[in-house]
């Protein structure tokens, strides 16, 4: 039987790639489906951008395209079910098994079945229609730690809102000030723990005999009203933590999930590790467990720093300074152009911290409603030489990153398309602290201090 799109709270969008207007398209729109052909991949973009949630089928029959461009769009798209038309040959082809086994949740080999076609599509409509209910939008929750527009914060809103919904365990990593803090109390929030407890451990000042942390100890039997028992645990500064207390984590992390016959555990909690430190560094000097490390880095999460975040800074600026003029009841209510300009020039060092002190004190110290350089107690005079070094060195990063994707994370074959040996790849690599460890490549989750 066909699936008939007659749903009226979600649309049956449908976006075709490459694909000629066939009589099964026509065959779409007769049973309800909107369809969208395009040829060219910024279009394809642009289309997909707008009608996700939707079905994309890309037409690979006759190699119009780069497979690796496909590639790169089905890994970064959201809410988007993708389907491949191949010819029945290309299945003796790696990288189109690839393809599909990675970004597909079907194919079919020209000529095209219709009906299968329709009962496919009319399926994965269904399932597109169960993810939206569950797929929270981050802006809503109105978190400051995720707030702006850059690509990396829209990268990073992506990564929280997947991580969310699970339940594996995340690093965080990140300068100081990045706001890794804020990042976690996200994904709680959106999890299915957001009703129980999130609570924050500092590593650096916790004792063995800690009463809170009573599920560090898979053996202990003091349970008590301060026992953290369940929700999520944010541990700061997880290089802090002493060998024994390593150890007694790696054991409960190691312990059988919640859900499992022999279930004994008295604490469940989800646990989310931040560190500003390098912790491999730390694991070639025996200070942290390797094993540990692996165990908390299912899934990382690199923060991005201020500086990286272009545009953002400004919006940042403003949103605080609508914040402490209100708290602090002043009347600064806008940034002139020579204070907007010194604040994109600053390489803020102490990030998004360092900025919201700045906020807090031009917000004090000014008498009118514009906030001018006059104010702020930063560098009226910024070094053009060192400037022009930061934005060599961002230019050099992104392309390095970009390439990196493009190759899924090995590094000799984005050595080759850049036409750098391999030697000079790595120490461009160190040089912007980029590890591109192709086990936790994930798209453009390259592994990042």
């Amino acid at each position: 039987m066909v699936a008939q799109c007659d749903k009226k709270t979600f649309k049956a969008q449908l976006v075709a790639i490459g694909c000629t207007y066939e009589p099964w398209i026509a065959l779409l729109e007769q049973t309800g489906w909107k369809t969208h052909c395009c040829y060219d991949l910024r279009t394809a973009d642009a289309i997909l951008e707008e009608y996700s949630p939707c079905i994309c089928i890309v037409d690979l029959s006759n190699n119009d395209f780069s497979l690796n461009s496909i590639s790169l769009r089905a890994n970064k798209t959201k809410q988007v079910k993708w389907i491949a038309v191949i010819k029945k040959e290309q299945l003796d082809m790696d990288a189109i098994c690839q393809f599909i086994n990675n970004y597909c949740v079907d194919y079919f080999s020209i000529p095209i079945p219709s009906t299968h076609l329709l009962e496919t599509v009319g399926h994965q409509l269904g399932m597109l229609e169960i993810e939206a209910n569950s797929w929270i939008e981050i802006d809503a929750q109105q978190d400051i730690g995720l707030f702006g527009e850059s690509k990396s914060i829209k990268h990073l809103k992506d990564m929280v809102r997947r991580v969310a919904m699970t339940d594996v365990n995340v690093f965080i990593s990140g300068e100081q000030g990045t706001g890794k803090e804020l990042i976690a109390n996200s994904i709680h929030s959106l999890s299915k723990r957001r009703n129980e407890g999130f609570n924050i451990i500092n590593c650096a000042s916790l004792t063995e005999d800690d009463e809170k942390i009573a599920f560090l100890d898979p053996e202990s039997k003091h349970v008590t009203e301060h026992t953290i028992k369940e929700g999520t645990v944010l541990l700061n500064g997880v290089e802090e933590l002493s060998k024994s207390l390593q150890q007694n984590l790696l054991a409960y992390l190691q312990q059988p999930t919640k859900d499992t016959l022999d279930d004994t555990r008295e604490c469940d909690v989800r646990v989310i590790a931040c560190s500003s430190a390098n912790l491999e560094q730390a694991i070639l000097n025996e200070t942290f467990s390797k094993e540990l490390y692996y165990r908390l880095n299912v899934f990382h999460i690199s923060v991005p720093t201020l500086r990286e975040r272009g545009a953002d800074i400004i919006a940042l600026a403003e949103y605080f300074l609508q914040k402490y003029s209100r708290e602090y009841n002043t009347i600064a209510t806008q940034y002139n152009e020579e204070a907007k300009q010194l604040l994109l020039r600053y390489n803020w060092p102490g990030n998004v911290r360092e900025l919201i002190n700045q906020i807090k004190r031009v917000s004090l110290l000014t008498d009118g409603n514009e906030v001018g350089v006059e104010h702020f107690d930063l560098p009226k005079k910024i070094n053009m030489k060192q400037s022009l070094r930061n934005i060599k060195d961002e230019a050099e990063k992104d392309v390095l990153v970009a390439v990196l994707e493009t190759h899924r994370g090995q590094v000799a074959s984005a050595a080759k398309d850049l036409g750098v040996s391999r030697a000079t790849m790595y120490r461009l690599l160190n040089k912007h602290n980029i590890v591109p460890d192709v086990r936790y490549y994930n798209g453009s989750n390259y592994a990042q201090d």
